[in-house]
Parts: C-alpha cells; sequence; structure tokens
C-alpha cells in the first residue's frame, strides 16, 4: 500500500486544484481504491480544515466532475459518486471533527516513529538525521498516515457492519424458528381439544357399556375361594382349624 500512496501531490505544501482530465485521472488513477477512502485526498482538503472549507471543496469538484457535464466521460458518474461519499463523510460537525481527529492521530504516530528513529541513531552513536527532516518527505508520511488511518477506519467499519448484518441474520433466524415452533404446537393443541369431545364420549361409552360392542368387563373373583369354602363346610370345624 505504501508504494500506491507514494504520489507527488503528497509532498507538495499546498494542495493542487485540478480541473478537466486531471480531476478524473487523480480519482482512477492506481491506488486510488485506498486513496479515495481518505476524504481529504479526494476533496483537495488540508487536515484541520473548516466545516464551511469542506463544502466550497465538494461545490467545487463536484462540478469538476459532474455527470451532467461530462456526459461522454464513462468515469463522470463514479467520480461524482466519490466526491458525493467523501463530503458525506464530513457534513456535520460530529463527523468533521472525527476526520480531523483522525489527522491528528496519524500525525501523531509519525511525530512518535520520528522519535523512536531517532533514539534508535543516537544509541548507535549515529548522527539523529532521518528523512522527514526534511519538510517534502514529512509532509508525504503524514499525507499518507492519514489515508492508511482511513483505509483502517473503514475496514473496521466495514467489519462491523458486516457482523451486525449476520446477528441481524441470526436473531432473525431464531425468530422464525420461534414461530414456526408456536404455530406447530398451537396446530397439535387444537388438533387435540378437536378430538376431546370425542374422546369423552368414547370414555363414557366404555364405562357403561353402552357403546356399540363395548361391555364393561366383569369382577374378577379369587380363583378357587368358593370350592375351598364348601370343602370347609362338608368336613366340619375340626378339619377346618387342621388345615390352617
Amino acid at each position: 500500500m505504501s508504494e500506491l500512496l507514494a504520489i507527488a501531490e503528497f509532498e507538495e505544501e499546498t494542495l493542487p486544484q485540478v480541473i478537466g482530465e486531471a480531476a478524473f485521472a487523480r480519482l482512477h488513477r492506481l491506488g486510488s481504491q485506498y486513496l479515495n477512502m481518505n476524504p481529504y485526498y479526494v476533496l483537495l482538503l488540508e487536515a484541520g480544515c473548516s466545516a464551511e472549507e469542506a463544502r466550497a471543496a465538494f461545490r467545487r469538484m463536484s462540478l469538476q466532475v459532474h455527470p451532467d457535464k461530462h456526459q461522454v466521460d464513462p468515469r463522470a458518474s463514479t467520480a461524482f459518486e466519490m466526491v458525493k461519499k467523501s463530503y458525506e463523510k464530513m457534513d456535520d460537525s460530529n463527523k468533521l471533527d472525527l476526520c480531523n481527529r483522525i489527522c491528528a492521530g496519524a500525525q501523531k504516530r509519525v511525530d512518535e516513529q520520528i522519535k523512536s528513529a531517532r533514539k534508535a541513531l543516537k544509541k548507535e552513536g549515529k548522527e539523529e538525521v532521518v528523512p522527514e527532516d526534511d519538510p517534502r518527505n514529512y509532509r508525504r508520511t503524514v499525507r499518507q498516515f492519514v489515508c492508511k488511518m482511513f483505509v483502517e477506519f473503514e475496514q473496521r467499519r466495514a467489519q462491523l457492519e458486516s457482523r451486525d448484518a449476520n446477528e441481524r441474520k441470526r436473531k432473525a433466524e431464531e425468530v422464525a424458528v420461534e414461530a414456526d415452533e408456536a404455530k406447530l404446537a398451537a396446530k397439535e393443541a387444537a388438533a387435540w381439544e378437536k378430538s376431546r369431545q370425542k374422546r369423552v364420549a368414547g370414555w363414557r361409552a366404555w364405562s357403561t357399556g353402552s357403546g356399540r360392542g363395548l361391555r364393561k368387563p366383569p369382577a374378577i373373583k379369587a380363583e378357587g375361594v368358593d370350592e375351598r369354602e364348601k370343602e370347609f363346610e362338608s368336613r366340619g370345624v375340626e378339619w377346618r382349624r387342621d388345615w390352617r
């Protein structure tokens, strides 16, 4: 990515004001998939810009790439969407503050790297000179880091959106399963209730023996009891005692 972000305009003290073909070319150059995630690059804005500067840059760039003015150029539609999307990242005070904080964070990281590089040189007994001592190199490095941080920010946002979408899908599937289970339970309950009267009537018919072909089962008697009593009576009391 660093090679793709090594563009000449990042070294300039003042960003160029492009018109015509140059406006389209810079939005479709090699590495534009990363560069165009940075609204400051797309709108040619400096870090820490104000809301008024952002609006003015949006109007200026919109006129340069508007499809109505460049109907024969197939790049016009995508270029205009890039400009519009970039401005939407900073079209209110909260969004603009976030963007400016990202830029400040990028500069802080560059300064920390420079400090670490100087410390390493000092430890080795070398002259504490780094490429970023040249203002052009420093500007380029900071602007590259700004782009990298916006890429990281957009990638993280996409991951969170994907995770949230998957979570919403999972919850929707759970709700659908619960709804299907509730419908099945209700259907089974309805079928059971529908058959209740028939089951009650069948039980009553069976218990009273009034049902067709149904008879109440006879009482069960202990086997051999009557015969034994008759035997006792015929043989007498003494025989009954001896038997016991």
